[in-house]
């Protein structure tokens, strides 16, 4: 037997973390593993339910047997087992992971020929993820015996776990505070604890840190509080007095995604099925209790700065849009949008025949001669003033600026006007425009050609005549709209 230095506490926590590792690893991707198989059979009209099943059963009472196992063999009043009651231990935890092994096999065998490449991969995952579970079994039986110590040894795996052991030792000596960056400093969170003690904790560790905190001690409150101003962040308990944790995470989210208010769980429950019922249920993410500083402050920055990021990705979309539709000039839509609203229209014409818009295209008079008497600057004040009126009487219809002092408008909602009295307003709109530039006041016209889609058979045409008409409004003495 090797004579070895027997290690500290904190390295035999170190051992165990990593042994329990070790097992939980292989041991619970055989589960995702599996649901993977069990998914392709419900696609495919597979039955192989029954084996599934018992592939899932067993891998339950592993885990369930393992965990009770660990959970009395690692507590600090444990009982000495006998040599037979280790072998037993070690027959019980195994007993589960032989059936995983045997039915897997049954299911490559019996079914090779109705499952994909990729499930039978997957099977021989199984297979090869159990066998990293029977050597991590032997392992921790090893371990609770004290077996494990003298082979470490021999394996020069205990001088490892004595460097690891130094090396959390040195973290102490750093320093590890997160730091709030500013554009987060005042963020507005929400604790939703019914512990007064825990929402002091809670609020005094997020203040320290630049944070803005409000506390509702139920869920009504908590209700009445969002309404209010919706919160940058929520800290949201599980178990509340008058309402479920849970329910009010499903109501917030009737009216609140996560992008705009993002919400953090926090429980007792701390297990994988607890958390991803939860982020089902559209939790940002979840801590469990007891809580610790630097997790907390940690889960909250990251949720901050996501909501953040995606507010100002929003906006950045907003304004990339703003510029790919509208002239920067005037404001309204550019050609490019009334254009794709023409297309869109004929498209319903298409799929509609009863329906019916029509179009006006514009062009301000004599606006050379504007242009030369006042600059372009007094030019563009008139561009403007015409384009603000027309968005104004055109209403919910569809108003661009084409050209240089030209407009076109897709008429589709005249209000119950008749088409000559809806453009005469505007004709009129227009008329009555007085646009101060410097020391005088500009007046000005409008003329307009204007033809319905029953007239035409294409875009193309449709463009085409509206021009035809505008071109005889002008040469008829302008100020006037021609509809034939």
């Amino acid at each position: 037997m090797v004579s070895v230095e027997k290690p500290s506490k904190g390295a035999e926590k170190i051992l165990l973390a990593q042994i329990k590792q070790e097992f939980s690893a292989p041991a619970e991707a055989i589960e995702q593993y599996i649901d993977l198989v069990e998914q392709f059979a419900v696609e495919n009209d597979l039955e192989i339910s029954s084996e599934i099943n018992q592939i899932k059963e067993a891998e339950d009472k592993l885990l369930s047997q393992y965990e009770d196992a660990f959970r009395e063999n690692t507590a600090l009043n444990k009982e000495t087992k006998t040599s037979k009651e280790y072998s037993e231990l070690r027959h019980n935890l195994r007993t589960p992971l032989n059936a995983i092994i045997g039915y897997s096999e049954i299911l490559i065998e019996d079914f090779e020929d109705d499952l994909s490449e990729e499930c039978i991969k997957d099977l021989n995952t199984i297979l090869s993820l159990s066998r990293e579970t029977e050597t991590a079994i032997e392992r921790f039986v090893d371990f609770i015996k004290g077996d494990l110590t003298e082979k470490a040894a021999e394996d020069s795996e205990l001088g490892q776990i004595q460097n690891a052991e130094s090396l959390f030792r040195s973290l102490g000596d750093i320093d590890y505070s997160l730091d709030v960056d500013e554009y987060l400093k005042g963020s507005d969170v929400l604790i939703v604890d019914d512990n007064k003690t825990n929402c002091e904790v809670l609020e005094r560790r997020l203040s320290q840190n630049g944070l803005s905190c409000r506390v509702a001690l139920d869920g009504t409150t908590a209700i009445k509080e969002v309404d209010a101003k919706t919160p940058d962040l929520i800290l949201l308990d599980v178990m509340l007095p008058d309402i479920n944790g849970l329910e009010l995470l499903k109501r917030f989210r009737e009216s609140h995604d996560r992008d705009e208010m993002p919400i953090i769980m926090v429980s007792a429950f701390n297990d994988v099925d607890s958390t991803a019922k939860c982020i089902k249920l559209g939790a940002s993410d979840y801590l469990p209790k007891p809580l610790n500083g630097t997790i907390l402050m940690a889960k909250s920055i990251a949720s901050l700065e996501a909501k953040y990021f995606r507010a100002r990705e929003q906006e950045l979309l907003k304004e990339l849009n703003l510029k790919a539709t509208t002239c920067p000039l005037t404001g309204i839509f550019n050609r490019q949008v009334v254009f794709d609203k023409i297309e869109e229209c004929f498209d319903k014409l298409n799929q509609d025949k009863d329906y019916e818009f029509s179009l006006l295209s514009m062009d301000i008079d004599f606006f050379k001669s504007i242009n030369d008497t006042h600059g372009h600057p007094g030019g563009d004040e008139v561009l403007i003033a015409v384009a603000h009126s027309l968005r104004d009487a055109c209403g919910e219809n569809v108003i661009g600026r084409v050209g240089g002092e030209e407009f076109i408008a897709v008429l589709e909602n005249k209000a119950g006007a008749s088409l000559n009295d809806y453009c005469e307003g505007i004709r009129k709109a227009i008329v009555d425009l007085s646009i101060p530039f410097q020391d005088v006041e500009i007046n000005i016209t409008i003329s307009g050609g204007v033809i319905n889609s029953s007239e035409v058979k294409n875009q193309e045409e449709l463009v085409n005549l509206a021009d035809e008409r505008l071109y005889k409004a002008k040469e008829g003495g302008r100020n006037q709209f021609i509809y034939s």
